[in-house]
């Protein structure tokens, strides 16, 4: 069974014949079966998920509509993406976003997809932020930044935590609820001398809807491209990041510090790269992956500069390798760090280092 331009349908030849009518329920079937058949991870979900994005609706909807017959711009459409399927490119790629922590973001082949496991980076640091700065306004700083799904989703929670009382509340992925519809957030993007973007300033959109006080939150990775997503996201949930390019910490000006620090750099070991499934390997950026012969080069030099860049009394959490947990806490082990701990994922897996500045700077 292979993709082809030619008939009404998204596959043709192979031992089962061709329906005369395509509807959901036989495209399903077959699609299912074309993309088993070339040893894809979970056929039918991918198929499922395509045939929603082209139909621009629900996965539930494909069973309560199961004898929709699809336009035949819309079985072209399908068709390619299936076919690209078949190489085992990630579907995240293909439908061009994906959920993180209830929002859907824009992904795009230049960053990682996100994980559900790194939803359990931003989750430690919320817990941080309830447990020992609940109400004030605080600076954050996400290292190597991706998609923008952990900055972003840091700002629109922070900014929850702040919001004014009786403006109600802010469901994940909205705006607020105000006895009137609030008018839309004004966007200003800043540039730089060569007409790059550097941040997405979002302005609230009245002064009732402006906080008295306002947490930052700054971005950086190396990949330009990476930058441009990560404000994309920002501007797409209404929510304001500094976003910059730069090497780690090399993009912050010599004396900036912060209240939270948090990042998932590359950790992948090299011996760990190589037996990567080829939908990781072959599509997603080997610089987003790759952490050196141990996996740990990037959580060192993180772990070198963070005692200049964590305030005391602030925090630090950063994702690991699910074998990197004693080497990790050695690296957070002198006077500068308290409270250094390995929290686990969703599945059991230790996935992210979190410590505690020693000392405080407020009075």
């Amino acid at each position: 069974m292979e993709p082809s331009s030619e008939g009404s349908g998204p596959a043709r030849g192979g031992a089962a014949a061709a329906p005369e009518v395509w509807t959901v329920r036989t495209l399903l079937a077959w699609v299912g079966g074309y993309l088993r058949d070339r040893g894809v991870d979970s056929p039918r979900a991918i198929a499922e998920i395509l045939l929603a994005d082209v139909l621009g609706c629900e996965r539930l909807r494909l069973y309560m509509e199961s004898d929709r017959e699809p336009t035949a711009e819309q079985l072209t459409r399908y068709r390619a993406l299936v076919a690209r399927a078949g190489r085992h490119e990630p579907v995240q790629f293909l439908v061009g976003k994906w959920p993180f922590l209830g929002r859907d973001f824009e992904v795009e082949p230049c960053t990682l997809i996100p994980r559900p496991c790194t939803e359990t980076l931003v989750e430690r640091a919320l817990a941080w932020y309830r447990e020992r700065r609940a109400g004030e306004a605080i600076e954050a700083l996400d290292l190597c930044t991706g998609s923008g799904c952990v900055a972003v989703s840091l700002a629109l929670s922070l900014r929850a935590a702040l919001r004014p009382a009786g403006l109600g509340c802010r469901p994940i992925g909205g705006e607020g609820v105000a006895s009137a519809a609030p008018a839309a957030p004004a966007v200003t993007e800043i540039q730089i001398g060569d007409g790059s973007p550097v941040a997405a300033v979002v302005s609230p959109a009245s002064d009732a809807d402006r906080p008295a006080r306002a947490h930052r939150v700054v971005a950086t990775d190396l990949v330009p491209e990476a930058v441009a997503l990560a404000l994309r996201n920002a501007r797409r949930h209404g929510t304001a990041i500094d976003a910059r390019e730069g090497d780690l910490f090399a993009a912050l000006a010599a004396d900036e510090t912060f209240d939270l620090v948090v990042s998932n750099p590359p950790y992948v070991t090299d011996s760990e790269y190589a037996e990567l499934d080829r939908n990781v390997r072959e599509y997603e950026p080997a610089s987003a992956l790759r952490g050196g012969p141990d996996g740990l080069d990037f959580v060192r030099r993180i772990a070198a500069e963070a005692p200049r860049r964590v305030r005391p009394g602030g925090a630090i959490a950063i994702e690991i390798g699910w074998k990197h947990a004693d080497a990790a806490k050695r690296l957070f082990g002198g006077s500068a760090w308290s409270g250094v701990e390995v929290v686990r994922d969703g599945d059991g897996i230790d996935r992210v280092l979190f410590a505690e500045r020693a000392g405080s700077d407020r009075a």
